[in-house]
């Protein structure tokens, strides 16, 4: 593997800020789009993920972990990576997936401070070899935020799965003297494994992709095909190929039945079963419907 010999320079928008006086409580800097919509927000409480050396096949050097805002005394630099945010819940590698790129455009920065807050306006230019027409762009964008907000209905989803998985194990525990309620709990258990059948092409990266299948598609396969098609579609920039595209809806598609199925599910099996377990003064099983880690939104 080449080793640099120099630094790199800074991939994104180059953000330079001063504080007068240390930050008494975390600060915070958003991007907005040039219509006042939130592209991005940072604070600096935000907890960073680090890569773990034994997960990358190359020299660490090369490898860019996102960086802390600061709140020290003084000038402080910071750089966003012209990407929107993933969904919460969807998972991330040094291998992608990463948020839609943002378009050349005009944006907001905004800087909150220790109760004070400062914008600056950031203009996005495209790359003078790049001659793609702002449309395809657009295209491009509209489709990537398609597979990531899919992808994030996804991700929960299979989070909902996992904690139901954990309820299903407790309740057998607690109905040994039910036999039609460990009947009952054994069947749910294996519609909820089905749901999540292990993808069998996931050890061949992006080369196992394919156009959804004839059979219903469990979750972990949906999930990882919305991440080949997320990467795919970003790392371009020549607006969505047509093959990209057609399999996006494919899997757009795949998606909507599976989450379908898993909304039917809760609906019919999961409630069944609720009612068996509140006959016998038991505590039912519950599916959260947010990330772990979200608070509800304000009304």
């Amino acid at each position: 593997m080449d080793e640099a010999l120099a630094p790199n320079p800074s991939e994104g928008a180059v953000l330079d800020y001063c504080l007068k006086d240390r930050a008494s409580s975390p600060i915070q800097l958003e991007i907005f789009d040039s219509e006042g919509k939130l592209v991005r927000r940072f604070a600096s409480d935000d907890v960073l993920h680090k890569t773990n050396p034994n997960e990358v096949p190359l020299q660490m050097v090369w490898v860019r972990d996102p960086k802390p805002l600061l709140t020290e005394t003084g000038m402080h630099r910071f750089v966003w990576d012209l990407h929107y945010a993933l969904p919460k819940g969807v998972r991330s590698s040094f291998w992608g997936p990463s948020g839609p790129l943002a378009v050349p455009g005009n944006y907001i920065v905004k800087l909150t401070a220790n109760g004070k807050s400062s914008t600056q306006p950031l203009t996005i230019k495209l790359d003078p070899r790049v001659k793609t027409p702002q449309g395809a762009l657009m295209r491009q964008f509209s489709l990537a935020s398609g597979l990531a907000a899919r992808l994030g209905e996804v991700s929960l989803a299979l989070q909902q799965v996992g904690d139901l998985r954990k309820q299903i194990e407790a309740r057998k525990k607690d109905a040994t003297d039910s036999a039609e309620l460990q009947k009952a709990l054994r069947g749910l258990e294996e519609k909820v494994e089905a749901a999540v059948e292990p993808d069998s092409d996931a050890d061949f990266g992006l080369f196992g992709l394919v156009t959804p299948g004839k059979e219903h598609e469990p979750l972990p396969k949906v999930a990882a095909a919305l991440t080949g098609l997320l990467i795919i579609v970003d790392s371009t920039d020549m607006g969505p190929a047509a093959d990209a595209a057609m399999a996006s809806e494919r899997w757009e598609e795949a998606a909507q039945e599976t989450l379908a199925r898993w909304a039917a599910f809760q609906k019919d099996d999961l409630a069944s079963v609720n009612a068996l377990l509140e006959k016998a003064k038991l505590q039912t099983l519950i599916i959260s419907p947010m990330i772990h880690g979200d608070t509800p939104a304000a009304h």
